[in-house]
């Protein structure tokens, strides 16, 4: 039994803000939602929704009245035009030869498709989240598994059942993943079929304009809420409630758009259509077509089926059809009654209960593949998207060192692409373009690239005219590569231009072949202010001070803005008491900005007021405090290494004791309610006679592996380096080689598909920790290196990192990282301090040292930091505990640690692994085998960084370990005086 209470209002703006942050195009959706954040008592807010659900007679309620006649719509182009394409165009077919033109720019543009968005109060979109989370389930149980596209989550679709039981705020499940799900497994079939010597055809099409054909019915949706509640009174009298309110909603909408949608979309006037931009939409979408999916697996039963919203895909083995008129015949054979011509003959459609849904002329695609003739396209376009996937998957370098025009472009031929005469134009690559710009956010973000100065006249050339308006969902991914490298005056520049460009709109071209003057109008505006959108959710993250009664301010921080001319550039951009103030700080406060860009861990969860995408400012201002209503309204899931890594800086400048740090982080991780399904268990140990404190730490949701693949990262760690991470007077290197370097050993990582990558100590700048953990947990491989001595006043800490990634609830990609203080630093580490009159971070940790074990992914091991190992009683404090020590060293007596390892490998009787830096060498993986095998791998040297694997076989080592005895077939050396045989059944 339900009982609707404000509660459950709440959770739905969670999931309607968790919408909105995920969603890219919509910012007006975000900026309406941030203003609503900042500006109201929410508590009472979701009381009063509480009170309109429940009230007897919707028809009089005037507060619902005035939200329903809130509700209007924003309008932005689909397709830019230019006067000059349409002269060309014409001259091109007329036969008088052809003309190719790269001038982008006119002195009047025209739009000929546009995309209406809903505007509405924020009260209205929390109702139909309400409708998503209980009458949504009704219809996705409709719909057919082979349809991918905005598949609802699945803590979403328990909440009609269970709300106070669901902790998950995301109504859908990624795009991503399932995009490349529903075109890769196509693709998969095709290819798989035409191996087996077999025709094939893929048939393909796209519904025209689809939210703006459907004829909603609202009384078959209740039909189908009904059907599914059933038995359950109270979840199906909610839904029912909500389904009425939903329809007022769109009717409401309807209504506001009607004198103007039969101007750009044709024959939509009379049809109940979907809003875009509301999630409910998005789900009736899905349930609009079931009845056709329903159909084509029933009687078609195609090879493979498969709906991304509107765009379908089919996969035929053996196609049947008149080659002689392919696509008439093809429909005619598999589609007679689901697909028929239109009235005039001129093109096909789709047939949903009387409604006639047209099919785009130009993605009616069959195409067939004849088993006696070459299937090198099928191959090559399987090739493609395999590089395609991969390019997401890897980190980016080819970027960088490329010209923008490499990527943002396609050439289109006609005949040999060996001749200048076949080029017939130039088309523009939105997706490259935008990963080109996405990899120089990313460099920048991380490191100092002297490129910039390159990158900025490229996007300006780009970015003119015609591909200015045409691609405005990229001005924002423009403003943020200003920000990071702090080129303000290129933001000013660029926004003026945009602003001119908008005011050139002369006209939207209607069905009518008609100029719409209020369309026209409407247009300019509404893209004014999603470029001033664009602007100030990024400039957001800057260094700034609380918008308050018309008045703004920076803080006058020169790091936050890289000199005076930079300064006087946002001044002149951001006005007092502008629009672009407040949309900024709104971003700000409710913390829809683009997380991503945040250089430290939930930073932007703190009160910290400072620039969001320094870490060294962040860092320098020490103990931050966690805001709770931030973390209590969060946009998304807050992930405990980001927990982790917040609080490790506040640690360090107390007295740390990182024992305590691990303790801490995961109960108060658990304390917040974010830990769903997640299973991190610490124990700590008292101390022993040694003066050593021991502790376990095990991770559950892995997958226990026989044998792990282990990579070591061949890589040179500079004393210049090393030297340059601690003094005042200089900059940590974080050169764009030394970062190209890092990914390349990260990339050489997942080709190897390692499970676990080991790199030496002080191998990586404290401000590329994030990243680094960020890595581990979205590839899910684990990862160990040493940290650059992080500096906190005036004392050096030398940290060893573990990022050990697992997924929650066996689902959801989640990570653990921990941190350890060196016990010993070397003499040599000590002089460069003192040299520098800085303290050594192991004072701190008298009078006890301490070291950890992890239960990891099926295997224990412990991690020692270079002169640690030296330390006869520190290295066998784990013997008969773990398969794996780990050594992270900068060494240069190499042959003086090879003994040392030597020595572990049989008196612990276990995997040994060491890396150092590669120009002293001695890194390798031994094991506890007879001399002639016990060196799986060494590698000293080398000018460029790679990483060697090797598998190590843990079954196999516990299988002999827990014998009393080795056979004459065992390859493993007799267990050490002392072993304990059983502890083996602990591991």
């Amino acid at each position: 039994m339900i009982v609707l209470n404000s509660n459950h209002i709440k959770k739905a703006y969670l999931y309607l803000k968790s919408y909105a942050y995920h969603e890219n195009i919509n910012l007006f959706l975000k900026q309406r939602i941030a203003d609503f954040e900042i500006n109201n008592n929410l508590e009472e807010i979701f009381d009063d929704l509480l009170d309109l659900i429940v009230c007897e007679n919707l028809d009089e309620d005037e507060k619902l009245k005035i939200l329903l006649n809130q509700i209007d719509y924003h309008l932005l182009p689909k397709k830019v035009d230019r006067n000059e394409d349409e002269l060309q165009k014409n001259h091109n077919n007329g036969g008088n030869g052809l003309f190719i033109s790269n001038v982008k720019d006119s002195k009047k543009y025209q739009v000929s498709k546009v995309n209406y968005f809903v505007k509405a109060p924020i009260e209205i979109h929390i109702l139909e989240i309400l409708w998503c989370l209980f009458a949504g389930p009704a219809l996705e149980v409709k719909v057919s598994k082979d349809n991918y596209g905005n598949r609802m989550h699945p803590s979403a679709l328990k909440y009609g059942n269970k709300c106070d039981g669901v902790n998950g705020q995301e109504v859908f499940k990624r795009y991503i993943e399932q995009y490349n799900a529903w075109r890769d497994q196509a693709i998969k079939a095709a290819t798989e079929t035409a191996q087996f010597g077999d025709d094939v055809a893929l048939f393909s099409l796209d519904l025209k304009s689809y939210f703006y054909e459907v004829d909603l019915s609202f009384e078959k949706i209740k039909e189908d809420v009904e059907s599914y509640y059933n038995d359950e009174a109270d979840e199906l009298d909610i839904a029912l409630k909500l389904n009425i309110l939903l329809e007022k909603i769109y009717t409401s909408y309807q209504v506001k758009i009607n004198p103007q949608i039969s101007r750009s979309h044709r024959k939509s006037k009379d049809k109940m259509l979907l809003p875009i931009g509301f999630a409910s939409s998005a789900i009736i979408a899905n349930w609009y077509l079931s009845d056709f999916d329903s159909h084509v697996e029933k009687h078609i039963r195609p090879l493979y089926y498969g709906r991304y919203v509107d765009d379908i895909l089919m996969v035929f083995k053996r196609p049947n059809f008149d080659i002689e008129n392919p696509i008439e015949s093809f429909i005619e054979n598999y589609f007679e009654g689901l697909i028929s011509k239109s009235e005039d003959q001129s093109n096909y459609q789709i047939q949903i209960e009387g409604n006639k849904l047209p099919i785009q002329k130009d993605k009616l695609i069959l195409q067939f593949f004849d088993k006696e003739h070459s299937k090198a396209g099928l191959d090559l376009f399987k090739q493609e998207l395999d590089e395609r996937s991969s390019a997401f998957k890897f980190l980016p370098n080819d970027h960088i060192e490329k010209d923008l025009d490499r990527f943002a472009y396609d050439i289109l031929y006609n005949g040999s692409a060996n001749t200048l005469r076949s080029v017939i134009g130039l088309a523009e690559n939105e997706t490259e373009l935008s990963k080109y710009i996405s990899s120089h956010i990313t460099a920048h973000r991380l490191c100092h690239i002297d490129r910039k100065e390159n990158i900025l006249p490229q996007l300006k050339q780009f970015f003119k005219g015609q591909n200015a308006l045409q691609f405005f969902r990229l001005w924002e991914k423009l403003y943020q590569y200003g920000v990071v490298t702090h080129q303000f005056s290129f933001i000013k520049s660029f926004k003026d231009y945009i602003d001119s460009e908008i005011s050139k709109i002369d006209g939207v071209t209607t069905n009518l072949k008609k100029k719409s003057i209020n369309l026209t109008k409407k247009i300019q505006d509404d893209l004014k202010l999603f470029s001033e959108l664009s602007v100030s959710i990024t400039l957001g993250l800057l260094d700034i001070k609380e918008y308050s009664n018309n008045l703004w301010g920076f803080i006058e921080n020169d790091s936050a803005f890289g000199n005076e001319e930079n300064k006087s550039n946002i001044d002149s951009l951001i006005n007092y008491g502008s629009n672009l103030h407040r949309y900024a700080w709104q971003f700000r406060q409710s913390n829809l900005l683009r997380h991503y860009l945040v250089a430290w861990p939930l930073a932007n969860f703190s009160s910290y007021g400072g620039d969001l995408t320094s870490e060294t400012d962040f860092l320098a201002s020490a103990n931050q405090e966690l805001d709770t209503k931030k973390l209590d309204l969060s946009p998304r899931f807050i992930h405990f290494d980001e927990w982790q890594l917040f609080h490790l800086g506040n640690e360090l400048t107390a007295k740390p004791n990182m024992n305590d740090w691990m303790e801490k982080c995961i109960k108060q991780y658990e304390e917040k309610s974010f830990s769903q399904g997640f299973s991190v268990k610490f124990e700590q140990e008292n101390a022993v006679n040694t003066g050593i404190v021991k502790s376990k730490i095990t991770v559950a949701g892995c997958e226990s592996k026989a044998a792990i693949t282990l990579a070591i990262g061949n890589l040179k760690i500079a004393d210049l380096d090393i030297a340059s991470a601690v003094r005042k007077d200089c900059e940590p290197n974080l050169s764009f080689n030394r970062q190209e370097r890092l990914f390349n050993i990260l990339n050489s990582s997942l080709r190897e598909h390692a499970d676990l990558l080991i790199l030496p100590e002080v191998a990586i700048p404290v401000s590329w920790l994030p990243f680094m953990i960020a890595f581990a947990r979205r590839h899910q491989i684990g990862l160990v290196f040493g940290l650059e001595h992080w500096v906190v006043n005036d004392t050096a800490y030398n940290l060893i990192i573990e990022a050990l990634p697992f997924r929650a609830s066996g689902e959801y990609k989640s990570c653990i990282v921990t941190a350890r203080i060196k016990n010993h630093y070397a003499p040599s580490e000590l002089d460069l301090l003192q040299t520098l009159r800085l303290k050594a971070g192991h004072l701190k940790l008298k009078p006890n040292a301490y070291y950890h074990k992890v239960s990891w992914r099926g295997i224990s091991f412990a991690t020692y930091n270079c002169f640690e190992l030296s330390d006869i009683t520190h290295r066998v404090i784990f013997k008969s505990e773990i398969d794996l020590l780990i050594a992270c060293v900068w060494n240069r007596d190499t042959n003086y640690y090879q003994h040392i390892l030597e020595s572990a490998v049989r008196d612990l009787h276990c995997y040994t692994v060491q890396a150092n830096t590669s120009h002293y060498g001695g890194s390798c993986v031994l094991r506890p085998t007879k001399t002639d095998s016990k060196t799986m791998l060494y590698v000293k040297g080398g000018e460029n960084t790679c990483v060697l694997t090797t598998k190590l076989s843990i079954k196999e080592l516990r299988d002999f370990q827990f014998k009393s005895s080795p056979n004459s077939r065992d390859s493993f050396k007799h267990l050490p005086p002392g072993y304990d045989c059983d502890a083996v059944l602990d591991r």
